[in-house]
């Protein structure tokens, strides 16, 4: 292994990146809701909100709640009622959209109307529905099977040859390094280096192929979820314009980085050649060609990636009636918006497996739909929670006698790649 220090560059670039993480799960903490809150409408015309407790299923039509004595204590703007109520411990009966009910020693009497309840994050977990994220975990590795499927025949394309199983192992190898590597996708990193090892021949046709497996993937995704946007309106208008000028922004750059009229204008290959890397890129850039010239590949390719993303935001969906998403909130349409959305955020690099910026990015879209963003995060940090089991399966290939990637090298050759863009 390499014992060169870090270049300053590289160790400002880590420490801006620990800051932005640290200050993104930050913020996401302060915004979460972590104690149970009701709401209703008084019957002196006021809208009152406390928090405290649910008692039973909160996603039944009808709860007790226990009011928080000292939040009721400092808010000061309640009803006198709440305080004796929170102070004696009475609970307090709700249906959702009806009737808060106060059983005081004398009796019971209606307090207020229009009354709901949102569940605090320890309540989300302890409430959730592990057959439904059973389900999840079964989806998430189906819908990889698509992407495994994908990616090997862009490597056949390119003259990669390998077996469909070798390709599901290194698939797999890409998956445990996203434990610690920053992003959704930072594991393509390690993919890359181990399928440059597999085939040195033809190193910028296997690396190309992990670049255009990723593109392809992400733009799909992109694809998908303005689709979606464009048919729903409102409430996920904020959305349109990001996804206008992501999608714009891809397709054109490709399209122009294929135009011959374009290339020939800018020199773009005297330029290549005057560059430190000329050779390498070169071998990039008739790769890049190589998948150019056959759209009936990239068409399929696009085709996989619809079937891996379906099923993966079938599985996110599941997620979310594991944890009581209300269907009156959060339909499985509007999934196919906020799925594509939150995992393209997720792929920035900043944190392993987009934790932190992925739940921020669920929180936000959930809650600007009109949802519960307690909710939104509980399905984000599940789904993270699933693709780490899963990447903790690509360690057993790392395990497996005969193994013939060494972890260690393997390491040291990705640490090396990160240098190289960093």
């Amino acid at each position: 292994m390499s014992t060169d220090s870090p270049r300053p560059k590289s160790l400002a670039a880590r420490f801006i990146k620990v800051v932005l993480a640290v200050s993104i799960i930050a913020l996401v903490v302060t915004l979460l809701p972590w104690s149970d809150t009701i709401s209703w409408e008084g019957r002196d015309g006021g809208s009152y909100s406390v928090s405290g407790k649910i008692e039973g299923d909160w996603k039944t039509a009808s709860v007790q709640f226990l009011m928080d004595a000292v939040h009721v204590a400092e808010a000061g703007d309640l009803p006198d009622w709440t305080i004796s109520a929170a102070e004696s411990g009475h609970l307090l009966d709700l249906s959702r959209d009806g009737d808060l009910v106060y059983t005081a020693l004398n009796g019971a009497d209606v307090m207020g109307t229009s009354t709901d309840w949102d569940p605090g994050m320890f309540t989300v977990f302890a409430s959730a529905d592990l057959g439904y994220i059973g389900l999840a975990m079964v989806l998430f590795f189906i819908a990889m099977l698509f992407a495994v499927t994908r990616w090997w025949r862009l490597l056949g394309l390119v003259g990669c040859k390998t077996t469909w199983r070798n390709t599901l192992r290194l698939t797999y190898l890409g998956l445990f390094f996203n434990l610690v590597m920053p992003g959704l996708t930072g594991g393509d990193v390690a993919k890359a280096v181990i399928v440059v090892r597999e085939h040195p021949e033809r190193r910028g046709n296997a690396l190309m192929s992990v670049i255009v497996d990723r593109i392809i993937g992400l733009m799909t995704l992109a694809l998908l979820a303005l689709v979606v946007v464009l048919i729903v309106g409102e409430p996920f208008g904020f959305m349109q314009m990001p996804l206008v000028g992501f999608a714009v922004a891809g397709c054109g750059g490709a399209l122009a980085y294929f135009n011959q009229p374009i290339r020939r204008a800018i020199r773009f290959d005297k330029l290549l050649d005057k560059l430190p890397l000329g050779d390498k890129l070169k071998a990039l850039d008739e790769a890049a060609h190589t998948y150019f010239s056959h759209p009936v590949e990239l068409g399929i390719g696009m085709l996989l990636s619809l079937g891996n993303h379906t099923v993966a935001i079938v599985a996110v969906w599941t997620l979310g009636l594991s944890f009581g998403v209300p269907a009156g909130e959060v339909s499985l349409f509007d999934y196919f918006a906020i799925v594509p959305v939150a995992n393209i955020v997720s792929s920035i690099p900043i944190m392993p497996m987009g934790f932190g910026v992925g739940d921020y990015a669920y929180f936000k879209i959930f809650t600007e739909i009109g949802a519960s963003g307690a909710l939104g995060t509980a399905v984000s940090i599940t789904f993270r929670l699933c693709q780490l089991l899963l990447s903790l399966l690509g360690g057993l290939f790392l395990l497996a006698p005969g193994a013939r990637v060494k972890l260690d090298d393997l390491e040291a050759e990705v640490a090396e790649a990160e240098k190289v863009g960093a």
